[in-house]
């Protein structure tokens, strides 16, 4: 039941916009009739096109067809009121509701629903689809009038083109205030518009109540005191209430075109054609109006969040005008030279403010700047005046002036103290992990024990020198030594004392080899020897050296070594390599060990 309930209010409420729509047609139909007629029954304005245009644009596209209809009954209603035939009034009806949808449909279709921004391209474009609509509709009414004469076409034609170009534009000034939520203009209240329509509505009726004098200036001028207090709502309303009042003149013949010796069809038209013209000179100025006026608070909002912005980011701007050598600051330079915000110094007085050191790179970077007609950019130190150094980094352009504005540079600088501290910072931190990295880098490829290379560093050691005697044709040569009757020392003296044994042998080992061989343990009591650029007899000679000092050593328990010797041969693999030194080290071992065997 609550559902029901909804869906008809939501329903009654669908049909209360499109009602209003009939009732303001019909009104504006009715009143604009009953105010003055021209020609053929031709009313002078025809606002009820400019009132369904204009709820056109403002509902959605789903709600054309029920405002399209709602209006169609409107009319057909006032014109059967008119005493217009059947067919005439359908007609009638037809040519007026279709101009409506031609406008509104042109204009959203090429994104001018909003015909008052400050592109004159948008004002132009609104008039001639206006001009275009009702082009089809005087075409369309013109097929079902008694009369089928020129006149009534072009005066068809001017009066609903007066309509849509003078009422669309006030309602959707309104309709779009109320939308964004704000009725009244900027700064302005309900006593000051009715107190200036006031104005127009006393001078539009001085004027057009007598025919005397041509007064038909007087009204432009109060309608340009509307627009610039009331910008478009002054201008379009400005408009229709000359149009009203005029076109009740006419019933009364009165006003200044009643001095114009023609036919009422003639008078009415030279009406249409002044209304025309105060419409043309009004909106255009409104309309720029409006656009200064936003383009002005445009500028002051951004100059405001410019400022908060360089407040924020401690950055300022500047400019030297390179014909008076004078300089302006914005308030940020002076906070970051650690100055009152005053009048800024001189250009050398500027320089100065650098450090000794930076001045000449500075003065020669602004110097290259305005010679060449380049961009600059540097990192240099200030000294306030109290003595504090601060870091600034300054960016700019060669300022190429124009007409109105010198030769200069503009610049921005902005404090960067902190930033170098951080940098400073991190270079201390990244040096120190690099200094770690080196340190685990060495623990990860070091034995732990003897401090010579591990098996991975050996290892790696080993693939790079096969790899360089692969590309330059040179030999290489490895040997894999162990040492003799480990376990028993063990055994016997205990591990402390094996693992002093180890790196006793690491020692005299590494003594006795050159300055670009590799000496390393590969686990437990087994180490391994790379000779680089050395052939089998080479290693030989190496390795009994080695062996001899380990045999020579005089520390207790004294040891031997067995060495296993292996040559590379051209495209073997280091597994292949460090198999055949191993197995020419147990040929040693099986030979009574603390000797030599080279593999075969």
């Amino acid at each position: 039941m609550i559902g029901g309930t909804w869906k008809m209010g939501k329903s009654v409420y669908a049909l209360i916009w499109p009602t209003a729509t009939g009732l303001a047609y019909y009104a504006a139909a009715v009143t604009a009739l009953a105010l003055t007629k021209g020609q053929d029954g031709i009313a002078t304005v025809w606002p009820s096109s400019g009132v369904l245009v204009a709820a056109l644009l403002l509902c959605r596209r789903e709600a054309w067809p029920i405002q399209l209809i709602a209006a169609a009954v409107a009319s057909l209603v006032a014109n059967l009121g008119l005493g217009n035939s059947v067919g005439a009034s359908l007609g009638f009806t037809l040519a007026n509701v279709a101009e409506s949808f031609i406008c509104a449909w042109l204009l959203m279709r090429n994104n001018a629903e909003r015909p008052f921004s400050a592109r004159s391209a948008d004002i132009a474009a609104f008039f001639l689809m206006a001009s275009l609509s009702s082009f089809v509709s005087a075409s369309l009414a013109s097929l079902f009038a008694p009369n089928q004469s020129p006149v009534f076409w072009f005066s068809w034609f001017s009066t609903d083109l007066l309509g849509i170009l003078l009422v669309t534009p006030l309602i959707l000034t309104v309709g779009w205030s109320v939308k964004r939520g704000r009725l009244l203009p900027r700064h302005q209240t309900i006593g000051q518009i009715a107190g200036m329509f006031a104005l127009v509505v006393a001078v539009a009726a001085f004027t057009f109540s007598q025919s005397k004098f041509p007064l038909l200036f007087l009204p432009m001028l109060t309608i340009l005191a509307a627009v610039f207090r009331l910008g478009v709502l002054g201008a379009a309303g400005g408009v229709l209430i000359v149009a009203i009042v005029s076109s009740a003149a006419i019933t009364m013949h009165s006003g200044p075109e009643a001095l114009i010796d023609a036919d009422p069809m003639t008078r009415s038209l030279f009406l249409q054609f002044y209304l025309l013209s105060l419409f043309a000179a009004s909106l255009p100025i409104a309309v720029l109006l409006g656009a200064r006026r936003r383009l002005v608070n445009q500028i002051s909002e951004n100059i405001r969040l410019l400022q908060l912005a360089e407040t924020v980011a401690n950055v300022g701007h500047w400019r030297l005008d390179l014909t008076t050598q004078a300089i302006s600051w914005s308030p940020e330079v002076f906070k970051i030279h650690g100055m009152h915000d005053a009048s800024p110094p001189a250009y050398d007085a500027a320089i100065d403010a650098y450090h000794p050191d930076d001045q000449g790179f500075v003065q020669a970077k602004l110097a290259d700047a305005i010679d060449h007609h380049r961009g600059f950019e540097f990192r240099a130190r200030i000294v306030r005046p109290c003595g504090q150094i601060r870091y600034v980094f300054s960016r700019g352009e060669f300022d190429g002036g124009t007409s109105d504005r010198p030769l200069g540079l503009f610049g921005v600088i902005q404090d960067i103290t902190t930033q170098v501290a951080y940098e400073e910072k991190l270079r201390e931190a990244a040096e120190l992990a690099a200094q770690a990295a080196d340190q685990a880098q060495i623990l990860a490829e070091t034995d732990q024990l003897t401090g010579i290379a591990n098996r991975r560093r050996v290892t790696v050691f080993l693939e790079k020198a096969i790899a360089d005697a692969q590309s330059s044709n040179g030999t290489l040569s490895i040997a894999v030594l162990d040492i003799d009757h480990f376990k028993a020392i063990n055994d016997r003296y205990g591990h402390m004392a094996g693992d002093q044994v180890i790196c006793r042998v690491a020692t005299d080992a590494s003594r006795q080899l050159r300055s670009d061989d590799m000496l390393g343990r590969i686990g437990g009591e087994e180490f391994v020897i790379v000779f680089p650029h050395a052939d089998a007899y080479i290693a030989m000679m190496i390795a009994e050296r080695v062996r001899k000092a380990v045999e020579a050593s005089h520390s207790n328990p004294s040891v031997t070594i067995s060495t296993g010797v292996a040559q590379w041969a051209r495209g073997e693999t280091s597994d292949s390599l460090l198999r055949r030194a191993d197995d020419a080290l147990y040929a040693a071992k099986r030979a009574g060990r603390n000797v030599l065997r080279l593999s075969a």
